[in-house]
């Protein structure tokens, strides 16, 4: 699937698997395209204070009929837990989807990621995130992002080390910070995702409103993408925005959306 205005004409595809359930940063188990690691700490930290793990949507700003199962996570941290294996496109790029969580103990906002790719110690690709859902996340709160790689000839099928590196504001309502809208409809009519979300901050939000639509089989994350919705402009707080994502034939009969603009 190629989403109309998504980063580098990224494609939703492929039966990739996820198993959210069981997996984590210091396990390679179930993570089936290569092995997930975290970036190493320079230097000793404190033991971080623990953060219980909250249920999918638990800020309540996503909707669809997923209710995924997402690893607890290390602590202290913004980390990735599990990967989908990588879908790769025709023009060489692709797309690796990831499952995240929260476990600091503050709400985050502009949730950045960036990813690298290794084999037997090398570098062999590397690339960043194109958004993340939920755009407001919790303590204890999962979300699910993809790291694009402008290049992935050189990543083989197994054998594959991944790392991350998270970046993070606080989930306030300074001025271009990420602003979360609360999806109040999206159906799956067998050819697209139509929907709609309302801006309830309380203030006026910037576009483009960027909607991220993550297909599922049951606990597993099969596909993702970037789309927007169809206004660009200003809204301001209790204002609607709409979007029709087409699904390009790809099933996506359990799904989860999320919609973001900027604050302005």
């Amino acid at each position: 699937m190629i989403s109309k205005q998504t980063f580098a004409s990224a494609a939703l595809g492929g039966a990739a698997l996820l198993l959210l359930a069981g997996c984590s940063t210091s396990s390679t188990s179930n993570v089936a395209a290569g092995a997930v690691s975290e970036s190493p700490t320079a230097s000793p930290t404190p033991t971080p204070t623990a953060v219980a793990a909250l249920p999918f949507n638990a800020g309540g700003y996503l909707a669809g009929n997923a209710t995924p199962k997402v690893d607890a996570g290390a602590a202290g941290k913004v980390s990735v837990v599990a990967t989908a294996p990588l879908d790769s496109d025709s023009i060489g790029s692709g797309m690796l989807p990831f499952a995240f969580r929260n476990n600091t103990s503050s709400p985050i906002s502009h949730v950045d990621f960036t990813g690298t790719a290794s084999v037997g110690g090398k570098l062999v690709a590397s690339g960043s995130s194109q958004g993340t859902i939920p755009a407001q996340v919790k303590p204890g709160e999962a979300g699910f992002g993809y790291i694009y790689f402008e290049d992935v000839s050189s990543i083989p099928a197994s054998g594959v080390q991944y790392d991350f590196k998270a970046s993070t504001m606080p989930a306030d309502v300074s001025s271009y910070n990420t602003a979360p809208l609360n999806v109040t409809q999206a159906d799956n009519n067998g050819t697209s995702i139509i929907g709609g979300a309302v801006n309830k901050t309380g203030k006026p939000l910037a576009g483009p409103y960027s909607v991220g639509v993550y297909c599922f089989n049951g606990d597993a994350l099969s596909t993702s993408t970037i789309d927007y919705a169809t206004e660009t402009g200003d809204i301001e707080a209790d204002a609607t925005v709409s979007f029709s994502h087409d699904l390009y034939d790809e099933p996506c009969d359990t799904f989860a959306v999320g919609v973001s603009g900027y604050f302005k």
